[in-house]
């Protein structure tokens, strides 16, 4: 259970718009630019400028590629507090990648001019952008260890445990995910078949650790759940 456990304190939900309260004027920045996403929309596609950042205030955007074949693989599933379109920040190249509001969603759209200059007149944005850039990363560099290590069962309940941790709802000694991706997504972002990971949930909905449907999934035992991480296959 060692990665779990170390993955988990950089995975906190950043809470955007109470640390926008601290500070008015990017505040309103912020909120002026709000748009809404429906579910399904793009917000942008591979091969477009890479001019935009965004922030996400509310829902879930999935990051993913095209394979030569058009077969969509998913690489990243966001959610309120993250960023994404970060590229724009550092290069003018085109985008390699696309993003999709996986369900309505809520978005801060900024120009590169326009958030460098914000960041250049606001600590606390700038700092804000380095902490959810150092989390990604430090996210990242543990899935590629998950994947050099891990087998496919321990690569699902670590990921279903980072879910739980970032946007999991307690109710009472259970903990509840809302909105929840689909086995193929969950196989795109942990380098498994849908096959597998349905065969791995239903292994945990007949021990009781979790129920599911196409809504929501419900982790009924959180204790037992991280258990099998060091548990024999």
């Amino acid at each position: 259970m060692q990665m779990a456990e170390q993955s988990l304190w950089y995975a906190e939900n950043i809470d955007l718009e109470n640390t926008l309260k601290t500070n008015t004027s990017a505040e309103a920045e912020f909120f002026a630019r709000k748009v809404k996403f429906r579910k399904g929309d793009y917000i942008y596609l591979p091969e477009e400028n890479s001019d935009t950042i965004y922030f996400i205030f509310s829902g879930k955007i999935k990051i993913g590629t095209y394979r030569d074949n058009d077969k969509e693989v998913i690489t990243a599933m966001l959610q309120k507090g993250d960023v994404f379109g970060e590229v724009a920040i550092i290069t003018d190249q085109k985008r390699k990648d696309f993003a999709q509001a996986a369900i309505d969603s809520e978005v801060s759209v900024f120009r590169q001019e326009d958030f460098k200059k914000l960041m250049s007149e606001n600590a606390t944005i700038g700092f804000l952008f380095m902490k959810i850039m150092s989390n990604r990363v430090m996210e990242m560099e543990d899935r590629l260890e998950s994947l050099v290590f891990k087998d496919s069962k321990t690569r699902i309940i670590e990921f279903l445990l980072l879910s739980i941790h970032k946007s999991g709802q307690r109710v009472g000694y259970e903990y509840v995910l809302r909105n929840f991706i689909t086995h193929q997504d969950i196989a795109n972002l942990t380098s498994t078949s849908r096959q597998t990971v349905t065969m791995v949930l239903n292994d945990l909905r007949n021990e009781n650790i979790i129920q599911f449907d196409r809504k929501r999934l419900l982790v009924r035992d959180l204790e037992k759940l991280k258990s099998l991480i060091n548990s024999p296959s």
